[in-house]
């Protein structure tokens, strides 16, 4: 090329700035300072042009290294010269110079980052219109595998983040998308790199990355499964700035835009991940309250799975899924208080109207008017049945801590939501019903809870009862049908769980009640095996556990109207079992019924399981239980027949351990003498039929024989 070629440059200039020896292409580059200086006093902007576009464009293009190098040196002096007429012509200046940090070669690359440091020194702020451009330069160099290019980078990378920081205008909005962008690529550099980007802005007061936390907060948790501890690190220091920054100003921040990110985050199997997660959605109950309760549905979702986790790694992680799990549950008020607040907020509302009213009347006149009160955003609602959807499906985990959270969360809402939970019962009611079987007492403890809670609970607009009216409920009797199919279809269940069951059952509702249903519904069996099985056990416990001490006092006092009344519905199912049957009855007193019904015992078979529940019977006789039946026996109204009743128990009995039991007991007590004074007027005898109930006692008996003769004929031979 001729000198006219390179013009303004002379042929020597440029044979210096492409020569290979630096001191050469120092001095050219002097030479292109002073030059641009004069053009730039004489306001010769097409020179000046001219001039970039040689070193740019023209030299730029040549493949020699050296002369790549020249044209870099020779923009650098360009920007020198002019000085702070830079800004007008950085556009021109920076383009060719980021274009070289794609070279192949090493020392242009680096020659290129020297010159692009030298350009934004002297252009500063006015370079940033022109930001995404150095911003994907830096990206790239910050991946650069030369250590010297790497270097070089930092300190360039540093100077655009002081360009940045220091500059007013800057535009947060534009530069988001960018570093979102490079948050999700599996490049470790790339990551580094935004990360530290991030953290260089928010430390700007002026900028106000945070109000954009919404776009970025998935891609920085994102990077804290990063296989590099050290980007893990970078990654959570931020995040707990971010954090720090929105507990002192939570006024400014949209939670709601944030909460679906950490929920999702939170169910990650990534322990730093999700321990972060947690703790973001702990702090965003904090701060934030009740405007969450629209997301309940997945913050439990989220955090019941969590208190599962029984090792020491995780324990942080159930410790703060257990805190989440009960801030959640307090921000659930009841109806009534909710009713209260709407009142309250009408009530605001309208004093705040009429203070607005008469302050614009003040003011009318006056500039600017003053804006005097602002209505406050309604407090959330709960979506009851996604909540109900997800405490369903926590019902199935295989955590006994989780489904017990689950069947308290759904206790709870009932307790105080009674009214919206009315809709959902039938959805809770399947659920609830299965957790019977589970094998931990808990679960069945919470779940009977609740079933008892639903048993209870009236329907909406239907006004509490006086007294507990459980035959009114709906679910009652489909609750006990349910539990009945349960107990029949495991016999395993019914021997191990069931008398666990039952009595739970009668400490939650009211013990005679249950115990009345529980016999009209068995009255119906058709499985009168299972029949006699479940009596067996009803029968135990009446007799013996603590939660029907009142029960049994009552019917062993069987003084009252409605205590017969509980003996004829009861007879009815305990026919199923002779010997439940005469406990029964020695437990009420009705000695002369029981000598009658051990007298039909002869028609009966005699089988190894009746002998063996009778043996049971004779034990009772002989504990504590019935301590003031054997006392009976000294004297008194009944005890001519309950002698009766007992001679003919011992006359069923063979010559075993109960036998001489009994015999030694009833030979122990006087013949004929009275050693008890009667102690108060005689009871009233029961307006009961006891004709009618020995013979139904004989109908199930055949029902009974005939089950037993169609089971052998069905049995192969």
């Amino acid at each position: 090329m001729t000198e006219k070629d390179y013009a303004p440059l002379s042929q020597a200039c440029v044979r210096g700035l492409c020569d290979k020896i630096y001191e050469k292409r120092k001095f050219a580059g002097v030479e292109i300072e002073k030059m641009v200086k004069d053009f730039s006093d004489a306001n010769n902007t097409n020179q000046i042009k001219r001039l970039i576009r040689v070193l740019g464009q023209e030299l730029m293009s040549s493949t020699n290294p050296n002369v790549k190098n020249g044209a870099l040196m020779g923009l650098s002096s360009v920007a020198v010269g002019l000085g702070k007429n830079c800004p007008m012509f950085v556009g021109e200046l920076t383009h060719p110079i980021v274009a070289c940090l794609g070279e192949g070669e090493a020392r242009v690359r680096y020659a290129a980052v020297e010159a692009l440091f030298n350009v934004l020194k002297i252009a500063r702020g006015s370079a940033l219109v022109h930001f995404p451009l150095i911003f994907d330069a830096l990206a790239r160099l910050a991946a650069d595998p030369e250590s010297q290019v790497k270097q070089g980078a930092e300190l360039l990378d540093r100077l655009v983040k002081d360009i940045v920081t220091e500059s007013p205008t800057f535009d947060v909005a534009a530069f988001v998308p960018l570093v979102r962008e490079r948050l999700y690529t599996r490049a470790a550099a790339a990551r580094q790199f935004a990360v530290a980007w991030l953290s260089a802005l928010d430390a700007a007061p002026a900028l106000p990355l945070r109000a954009h936390l919404p776009d970025l907060l998935d891609g920085l948790f994102t990077i804290l499964d990063d296989p590099h501890p050290e980007i893990r690190r970078m990654c959570d220091v931020q995040l707990n700035e971010f954090l720090r920054s929105i507990k002192k100003e939570p006024q400014d921040v949209d939670f709601q835009a944030m909460i679906n990110i950490l929920i999702t985050h939170a169910q990650s199997p990534e322990e730093l991940l999700q321990l972060t997660a947690i703790t973001w959605i702990k702090e965003f109950l904090e701060l934030a309250g009740a405007a969450m309760l629209p997301y309940a549905s997945g913050i439990l979702c989220a955090a019941l799975p969590c208190l599962a986790y029984n090792d020491d790694g995780r324990k942080k992680i159930r410790e703060m899924a257990s805190i989440v799990n009960n801030q959640l549950t307090k921000l659930v008020v009841s109806e009534s208080v909710e009713a209260e607040a709407e009142t309250e907020n009408s009530t605001s509302k309208t004093e705040k109207t009429n203070v607005v009213e008469d302050v614009e009347k003040l003011t009318l006149d006056e500039e600017p008017k003053q804006e005097v009160a602002k209505e406050e955003k309604p407090s959330g609602e709960l979506d009851l049945t996604a909540v109900i959807g997800v405490l369903a499906l926590m019902l199935h985990h295989n955590s006994v801590h989780t489904k017990v959270a689950a069947l308290d969360w759904i206790l709870h809402l009932y307790n105080k939501l009674p009214n919206q939970m009315w809709g959902e019962t039938e959805r809770v009611f399947v659920n609830v019903v299965g957790c019977l079987t589970d094998a931990a007492d808990d679960v069945v403890r919470r779940a009977l809870a609740v079933l008892a809670e639903l048993c209870t609970c009236p329907a909406p607009g239907a006004a509490p009862p006086a007294v507990c009216d459980l035959e009114s409920n709906p679910y009652y009797f489909k609750f006990l049908r349910a539990l009945l199919r349960l107990l029949a279809a495991d016999e395993t269940l019914l021997e191990d769980r069931g008398p666990f069951i039952i009595r739970q059952l009668c400490v939650l509702l009211p013990a005679e009640e249950v115990y009345r249903a529980l016999a009209r519904a068995l009255e119906a069996e058709r499985d009168v095996r299972f029949a006699a099985r479940l009596v067996d056990v009803l029968s135990a416990l009446l007799l013996c556990a603590a939660e029907l001490h009142a029960t049994r006092l009552r019917l062993r006092a069987f003084d009252h109207p409605a205590t017969h009344a509980l003996f004829r519905a009861l007879h009815g199912s305990w026919c199923h079992s002779p010997a439940a049957l005469l406990a029964l009855c020695l437990l009420t007193h009705n000695y002369a019924h029981c000598r009658r019904l051990i007298a039909t015992f002869g028609d009966l078979e005699i089988t190894v399981e009746f002998l063996t529940e009778i043996d049971k019977l004779v034990q009772l006789i002989e504990s504590p239980i019935f301590a003031y039946m054997r006392l009976e026996l000294l004297g008194g109204a009944a005890s001519a027949e309950l002698r009766g009743a007992l001679f003919a128990l011992l006359m069923l009995l063979p010559q075993g351990a109960a036998f001489h039991a009994l015999r030694m007991r009833l030979h122990a007590a006087p013949a004929t003498a009275a050693l008890l004074p009667e102690l108060g007027a005689a009871a009233p005898r029961p307006d009961i039929d006891f004709d009618a109930l020995l013979e139904q006692f004989r109908r199930v008996q055949a029902a009974h024989r005939a089950f037993r003769t169609l089971d052998r004929a069905d049995r192969p031979l």
